[in-house]
């Protein structure tokens, strides 16, 4: 306990500003005792001076009295008070000092220094002392003894002559204990600088070792993390640091270490999760390589199967080893699932088993049970997923998902949730392209027999019949013209398109639908206007395939129309970037759950409709690098609006369209290698059928009117 706290950066960074704070303090107080120091030894100097200035006033003073004495009785007792008042201080004066250099205390002299701040004597400074109390012993005596007994007279003119013929001596020893004193001061003034420079050195070293220290254990880590930040983020996941320097910074590399091995850990995530074929591949690699990371000891994958009131379990795996077996159900309505898809976010259940015990409808969470688990996270993946689904981690140990561990899986949530939805999507396009390639292969082999039937059909038309055969024959002709049109729409969906990529002027291609479709028994009762400015619009494009696709909108928009109602063609230009045709009509509206399915294949509410018109049509504007959106609302009526970029924004998209096209469409249609073969010879029909105009020629779309 105690090691992690002197190592830690709080300690030692505090550690060093106290010694610097100390050492401040003892250099600054230094500084101050020195400074009083200087001033006592420049008092004691002053002191000697004034001994040795009052010594030189006591012989002058002596000489003005010898060469002034008085005449007469008031003249001497005017002396008497002024010469012999000065002359008694001068004495005072010389006992006071030289009494405290004998006694090595000269506050009463100086005001008063503290004790400790007394300068030390020197050998030189004692001997300089006693030489100017035996001085001054000696002149003090023959000084009184020439003045005399009585203070009301004295003998001033012999106490005159006595300091005139006694000054040297006097003057010598003040004086050396002046210089003596002045040395001593000179020598504790260097003795001060050099400690001072001393101090401010070891002030400046312990300073840069404070910085070196710091430097070493604090600043280079802290920059070693830098530089590892910079490698993770330039992408070298899992780059590790050796852990070194204080406390803080030895977690902060640690929690780097960690940060950057579970970085590498989601990238492997991300990466297994792009490259798994189905969930079953998906929940393995799972189960067998990120249990550590996303904490559990059991996967699952739950699906919601059509009929939304009931789950499969759709693959899972214990320990790291998939469970195998037939794919269990569950009840959805009114259970923890069903709730968990409804929140859309990740949803902790702990004890599982007495929540599953209290309520019989949790079977799900009783086959969690069953094998020995007792925490479950329940993460929904609906709104990624064609499918709503939703995917379950549990473990054994109870309330191991701490509030730590269930924010970093809310935060990771999003992409499991994604690459989960894309497995499940591609498993539900796996599904939807089985489905696609059988009904592609069926309507390719049905061509053939429909056609004799066709023909069979055919013949008895020809033949007179009883009214009762004519009514037969009449109703199988006209289901086998349904069928023929339902497997050339099939085909035509699913095989491989190649585009004749030409210069077209769009308001030519949309003026020859109209004239195909004027002819035709939906338009007998309708008008159909046209509005296109006089501008060109060149773009890139197929006309039999774009011919198609107006023929089917215009074919559509007057099968909706009312009765005796007009079907507005309006051409507009989109700057310079596109085209638009919008073809609208004033029929029946559209449902919104309708607009939402009605690109979808077999989607129809036209009697006798195949539901693949509109599918065709977006494929092919999707080809020419275009779109296609129907808006629909009661006081509007409905507009189908067909986008394509002009020729000075095609180019490439175009240039590659014009290749055979090789990846499926999202809505799940396959391309059989049957039909492959049959391209050539569908199209040359498809561009007779055109020329031709016959309504049979086009493939129908079966929107609501």
């Amino acid at each position: 306990m105690l090691k992690p706290f002197l190592t830690s950066l709080r300690f030692q960074v505090a550690l060093a500003f106290a010694a610097l704070i100390v050492v401040f303090a003892a250099a600054s107080l230094y500084a101050l005792a020195a400074f009083e120091r200087q001033i006592d030894h420049d008092a004691v100097v002053d002191i000697a001076a004034r001994l040795e200035l009052t010594a030189s006033q006591m012989h002058m003073q002596a000489m003005n009295y010898k060469a002034n004495a008085p005449r007469d009785y008031p003249t001497y007792y005017r002396d008497v008070r002024l010469y012999y008042r000065d002359l008694s201080s001068q004495i005072a004066l010389f006992d006071g000092v030289v009494a405290g250099f004998m006694e090595g205390d000269l506050s009463e002299a100086i005001g008063g220094p503290a004790g400790w701040m007394k300068p030390d004597s020197t050998p030189e400074l004692r001997e300089a002392i006693l030489q100017m109390e035996e001085r001054w012993s000696t002149h003090r005596r023959g000084l009184l003894d020439a003045l005399g007994d009585d203070p009301d007279e004295p003998r001033l003119e012999w106490a005159a002559e006595y300091n005139i013929a006694q000054y040297a001596p006097l003057q010598q020893a003040s004086s050396a204990l002046t210089q003596t004193l002045r040395a001593r001061a000179q020598e504790e003034h260097e003795r001060i600088e050099v400690i001072a420079l001393a101090l401010i050195a070891g002030t400046v070293a312990l300073a840069l070792a404070i910085l070196a220290v710091l430097h070493f254990l604090t600043l280079k880590p802290m920059q070693r993390t830098i530089a590892g930040f910079q490698r993770v983020a330039e992408g070298d996941f899992g780059h590790e640091l050796p852990i070194a320097g204080s406390t803080e910074i030895a977690e902060l590399t640690a929690r780097f270490n960690a940060l950057s091995g579970r970085l590498n850990l989601l990238f492997q995530l991300i990466e297994r999760l792009q490259r798994g074929k189905d969930l079953d591949d998906v929940v393995g690699f799972l189960g067998a390589e990120f249990r550590e990371l996303l904490r559990f000891d059991w996967i699952g994958v739950v699906l919601v199967n059509p009929d939304a009131a009931t789950v499969r379990l759709e693959a899972s795996a214990l320990d790291g080893r998939r469970e195998h077996g037939c794919k269990q159900l569950f009840r959805l309505q009114e259970t923890l699932i069903d709730e968990a898809l409804a929140r859309g976010e990740p949803m902790h259940i702990a004890d599982m088993a007495a929540i599953a015990a209290a309520t019989p409808r949790y079977e799900f969470l009783r086959d969690i049970v069953r094998r020995g688990l007792n925490d479950v996270i329940f993460l929904p993946v609906a709104s990624q997923s064609p499918v709503p689904a939703l995917v379950a981690f549990a473990t054994r140990a109870s309330r191991q998902y701490d509030s730590a561990h269930l924010h970093f899986l809310g935060n990771i949530a999003q992409l499991i949730s994604e690459s989960f939805g894309r497995t499940v999507r591609l498993a539900e396009r796996g599904r939807l392209a089985a489905i696609g390639e059988l009904a592609s292969g069926i309507a390719h082999e049905m061509r053939s027999p429909l056609a004799t039937l066709t023909l069979a059909l055919d013949y008895f038309d020809r033949r007179e019949q009883e009214p009762g055969a004519r009514k037969r024959l009449d109703l199988a002709l006209a289901e086998s013209a349904r069928m023929a049109r339902l497997v050339e729409d099939m085909l035509l969906y699913a095989k491989p398109l190649k585009l004749d990529l030409a210069r077209l002027d769009l308001a030519e291609v949309v003026t020859d639908a109209v004239s195909l479709v004027r002819g035709q028994s939906c338009c007998a009762d309708k008008c159909v206007s046209i509005d296109a400015p006089e501008a060109d619009r060149p773009i890139l494009g197929d006309r039999d395939r774009l011919l198609q696709v107006m023929t089917n909108l215009v074919r559509n928009a007057c099968e909706a129309a009312e009765a005796g109602g007009t079907v507005r063609i309006r051409l507009e230009t989109g700057g310079m970037q596109s085209a638009t045709v919008a073809i609208h009509n004033g029929g029946a509206v559209m449902s919104a759950a309708l607009l939402a399915r009605v690109f979808q294949p077999f989607v129809s509410t036209k009697q006798g409709g195949t539901g693949l018109g509109l599918a065709i049509v977006q494929r092919l504007v999707g080809l020419h690098g275009g779109a296609v959106d129907i808006e629909s609302a009661a006081t509007i009526g409905t507009t189908v609006r067909v986008t394509l970029p002009l020729e000075s924004t095609q180019g490439m998209p175009l240039v590659a369209s014009s290749a055979t096209e090789k990846t499926q469409e999202t809505d799940g249609a396959v391309r059989s290698p049957d039909v492959a073969a049959a391209t050539a010879e569908d199209k040359s029909e498809q561009r007779q059928a055109h020329t031709r105009g016959t309504p049979e020629s086009h493939p129908r779309d079966e929107r609501a009117s």
